[in-house]
């Protein structure tokens, strides 16, 4: 198929758009990047376009735009991400007399189209995103890595644009909804634990609150949760530990009482078990300067 395309530059001067060139080793193996930006748009951008095999993800800042799709029309506000084939017919564009600010991306890749397959039959290509700063920060953490042309910052690419997907198709899942079978007070019990995490919590402690067997208690949280109250507690902490690593330069041990491990050997022998890299090199993964030039 052809390519054809056209479109209109009402952007502002400080708008940002980047290309790349991955190596022929990353295009055989890992998901790629091949253009970056991010535009402030006004009426009446638009840009139409079919016969080009890369995908598009495009993420909403703030304003309001449309996406022409495989026959439908969608809305875009603030928070919504999308991911398209561009070698369908496409059509994009700001609302009249407004404005439409957004980060894009050009990526490809078998697990690329893979994870768009699956997204398109979850209905899932356009979402609203729960954390914008947190899609916007991995976006983000994309461009000073561009054009470095070593295999190491292509990886790291991949990677990030991987995580990008993941999450989308997350969104895009219909969870399970147990909640209706649930006992009452195992939808309590998760409350408790994904709210205070960082306290400390012994079986005794929870079955109190719920005014349940703890015997009966750990049975049935494992059964409707999958998990142990143990291991869900450790789950949420390991969250929020990765969460504080990535926004945030305090000590690994602050981090390690703030998410309720005392013992920072512990926490980073827990953390490694789970994330197969310790804190540090977890936090070293996500350092570099998110708005660097």
């Amino acid at each position: 198929m052809k390519l054809w395309q056209q479109y209109t530059d009402n952007w502002s001067e400080d708008s940002i758009w980047i290309t790349d060139s991955p190596s022929i080793k990353a295009k055989e193996h890992l998901n790629t990047l091949h253009e970056f930006g991010y535009f402030k748009t006004y009426a009446p951008y638009f840009t139409e376009r079919s016969g080009l095999d890369l995908y598009l993800i495009v993420l909403t800042i703030e304003g309001e735009g449309f996406l022409q799709y495989k026959d439908k029309t969608y809305t875009l506000h603030k928070g919504s991400l999308f991911i398209i084939h561009c070698r369908e017919y496409q059509r994009y564009w700001t609302a009249a007399k407004g404005t439409w600010n957004f980060l894009w991306m050009h990526v490809n890749g078998a697990a690329v189209s893979s994870y768009f397959n699956l997204i398109k039959e979850a209905d899932g290509l356009v979402v609203k995103v729960k954390s914008l700063d947190f899609f916007e920060q991995i976006m983000w953490s994309i461009k000073p890595l561009l054009n470095q042309h070593q295999f190491y910052y292509e990886v790291e690419i991949s990677l990030r644009i991987q995580h990008i997907l993941g999450e989308q198709l997350k969104l895009s899942l219909h969870q399970p909804d147990n909640k209706e079978a649930m006992p009452t007070y195992v939808i309590e019990l998760q409350d408790i634990l994904t709210t205070g995490f960082e306290r400390k919590w012994t079986l005794d402690q929870l079955a109190r609150l719920v005014a349940v067997n703890k015997y009966q208690m750990a049975k049935q949280f494992k059964k409707y949760v999958g998990l142990s109250p143990n291991e869900f507690l450790i789950v949420q902490r390991m969250n929020a530990a990765k969460y504080k690593l990535r926004i945030g330069n305090d000590a690994i041990s602050q981090i390690a009482r703030e998410v309720g491990i005392e013992d920072v050997s512990h926490f980073i022998e827990l953390f490694k078990k789970r994330e197969g890299i310790t804190p540090l090199n977890y936090r070293k993964i996500w350092s570099f300067n998110l708005f660097e030039e």
